[in-house]
């Protein structure tokens, strides 16, 4: 079926001179960047996890969701994960940007000023990740439009352990929300074929372990490169010893489905070679746990975390809305490094207009024949640069577009 046209209009861009920046008091501290943590791990496709919180911590079941401050139709109030409450309520707000970086770090400082101490994370499959770029449930290439999408398919899995004495309020709650957010502003189709439900209300499927394991199975059989696929889990989670002797810290993380008495959790080993392993190539899958001991909970090869400079550096920038890499001498040197790359798109992309060329593969042609040039090489030499620049005089600059399809050209 044709992919629906999200509701949500795209923001204009705010265009900000140098001299209308503001200065950042906080230094950045050391540079932002991925650390491999699982080697053998890494995978060829897009794969990335939000989890609520560190492996070793706690993930909150919140009582009154109406603190987020939500749009209407975002959803049921009530009760609700944090996790999910938290990442809806910064890409609903009007922030400078909507990088994966300002999301993380808007989740984190709503959480710890209302009194939560569990501190969001990310991981993903390999270094192709870039936290600079607008945070999307869609496949990278799309730049946010669903017509631009492959196959897209999603699996919501809600778990309030019904009849038993570890019940939640807002797992189901959490999955009525993603799945308007999903269809309404992402562009995902929510037919049957698209998306699957499981929550224990006797209604949609049961979220059993059985049933979890063959969603996750069916969530990514067929994939190909364009496809956009979405996990989400709002529930219990646990740690359990590690069976597979993989992990450094001797543990391994888990879900707990609706059965976990009689059959047991889902442990993510399991969920790494089910839904992780088999990805072929171009493959986007973008998933979402809210539920306790979720840090690592896909066995991810890396992880992007944030010290506390950093936190509070990234804190400012966006109170005081300015947008990622948004300085004075970035923003000139953004003019002079993207000037020749962003014409020769223009360029690619009247020519591909002219002729008609529906087929992406002439496209990533052209596009590629643009990137060839000298300039790559000037970045490349100006972010070398610009990196000992910041670790010995602290301050941040950045080469990045702010136009989303500008930084997927480039890219």
């Amino acid at each position: 079926p044709a992919m629906p046209t999200p509701k949500k209009k795209a923001r204009p861009v705010k265009k900000m001179t140098a001299r209308s920046l503001p200065k950042l008091e906080t230094p950045v501290g050391d540079p932002i960047r991925l650390q491999l943590t699982t080697p053998a791990h890494v995978v060829d496709a897009h794969v990335v996890l939000l989890s609520g919180c560190k492996d070793e911590q706690e993930s909150a079941d919140v009582s009154a969701t109406s603190a987020f401050g939500l749009p209407k139709n975002a959803g049921p109030g009530g009760a609700g994960g944090a996790c999910t409450n938290a990442m809806l309520k910064c890409l609903y707000d009007d922030n400078p940007d909507d990088s994966w970086l300002t999301v993380l770090v808007g989740m984190q400082s709503w959480l710890r000023e209302n009194g939560y101490d569990q501190v969001p994370q990310i991981s993903c499959g390999n270094d192709g990740f870039d936290f600079r770029r607008p945070f999307s449930l869609l496949h990278p290439r799309c730049g946010g439009d669903p017509r631009r999408a492959g196959r897209t398919r999603a699996v919501l899995i809600g778990v309030n352990y019904v009849g038993t004495d570890v019940a939640l309020d807002g797992a189901w709650n959490d999955v009525e929300k993603m799945r308007s957010f999903l269809h309404d502003e992402a562009g995902f189709s929510r037919d049957k074929d698209s998306m699957r439900v499981l929550r224990d209300n006797g209604t949609d499927a049961a979220p059993t372990k059985a049933n979890i394991e063959k969603a996750m199975r069916w969530l990514v059989k067929g994939a190909a490169a364009g496809d956009s696929l979405v996990l989400h889990f709002s529930g219990h989670g646990v740690r359990t010893s590690d069976a597979g002797g993989d992990e450094s810290d001797g543990m391994d993380e888990a879900l707990v489905p609706s059965d976990f008495r009689d059959a047991g959790c889902v442990v993510d080993d399991d969920i790494f070679q089910t839904c992780v392993r088999s990805l072929p190539k171009g493959v986007s899958l973008v998933a979402i746990m809210d539920c306790c001991h979720s840090g690592t909970l896909m066995d991810l090869a890396y992880d992007f975390t944030l010290t506390e400079k950093q936190f509070a550096h990234e804190k400012e920038r966006i109170a005081k809305r300015v947008p990622l890499n948004g300085n004075a001498l970035s923003e000139f040197a953004h003019g002079v490094v993207h000037a020749v790359p962003n014409t020769a798109k223009r360029v690619a992309m009247s020519a591909v207009k002219v002729v008609d060329v529906a087929c992406e593969g002439v496209s990533e042609i052209l596009q590629r024949v643009a990137t060839s040039i000298p300039v790559r090489a000037i970045r490349a030499g100006y972010d070398a640069a610009a990196e000992a620049g910041e670790k010995n005089t602290g301050w941040r600059v950045g080469v990045h577009p702010a136009d989303v399809r500008v930084a997927k050209f480039v890219s």
